[in-house]
């Protein structure tokens, strides 16, 4: 859908554990500061939801692949007409942390039907602008460990549903590696910008402002006239 408002709409994609969340909020707070005025949504955080299934992704995820996919679908419209919408219209820089690519890449990995898939998003608003965060698996558990949130380290999210390994840091390896290549797959077909998060968050989060700068740069100017 092609949107007619005054608004940006700019989408942080990527795998879990590369920062998306934390550069989603620097990159709030920069926007702020030059003046431009912001909001952030991102995966089940609608109220809808959260009443129906106050325990998050951990409800979600045990669901049929089926059930799933609607859920996330449901999820994304009601904040989308709820929030995102009437911020979009009113010139905010909507932030998305994690979008339509997310749920899409998640099933598609684990054979489902990517054009059903894909057809319950019809009608989303359009981004301005998608970044892909990008790190090793290695990298990515070395993340978990520092950060000692071993409980994130659930079933689903290592990938044990494969079924192909009994170790759940060796599951977690072997599909976080395969959620790099379905990103970098999407990254090609909708010529989204992949950042790499190894180097400080400083750096990391300056590259990705000049990755989202030319979508937001009017509004940045607007602010100061």
């Amino acid at each position: 859908m092609t949107m007619t408002n005054n608004g940006k709409l700019i989408v942080i994609e990527g795998p879990d554990n590369v920062g998306r969340t934390m550069h989603s909020e620097l990159l709030s707070q920069r926007l702020e500061a030059n003046g431009v005025a912001t909001a952030q949504i991102g995966l089940l955080r609608s109220p809808l939801l959260k009443e129906m299934m106050p325990g998050g992704s951990l409800e979600i995820h045990i669901l049929n692949p089926r059930t799933r996919s609607l859920l996330y679908a449901t999820d994304l419209f009601d904040q989308i007409l709820h929030h995102v919408n009437p911020l979009l219209d009113a010139g905010f820089v909507v932030i998305a942390d994690r979008y339509t690519m997310t749920p899409k890449v998640r099933e598609m990995v684990r054979g489902g039907d990517v054009e059903w898939i894909s057809s319950l998003y019809k009608g989303v608003p359009e981004p301005d602008i998608t970044v892909i965060l990008d790190a090793g698996p290695k990298r990515q558990l070395g993340r978990l460990l520092y950060s000692e949130a071993l409980d994130r380290l659930n079933y689903f999210e290592a990938g044990m549903d494969f079924g192909d390994e009994p170790s759940i840091t060796r599951s977690y390896l072997k599909y976080q590696r395969t959620m790099r290549r379905a990103f970098a797959e999407e990254a090609k077909a909708q010529g989204c910008r992949i950042v790499s998060t190894k180097k400080e968050v400083k750096d990391v989060h300056e590259k990705i402002w000049q990755c989202i700068f030319p979508a937001i740069e009017e509004l940045i100017i607007d602010s100061d006239n």
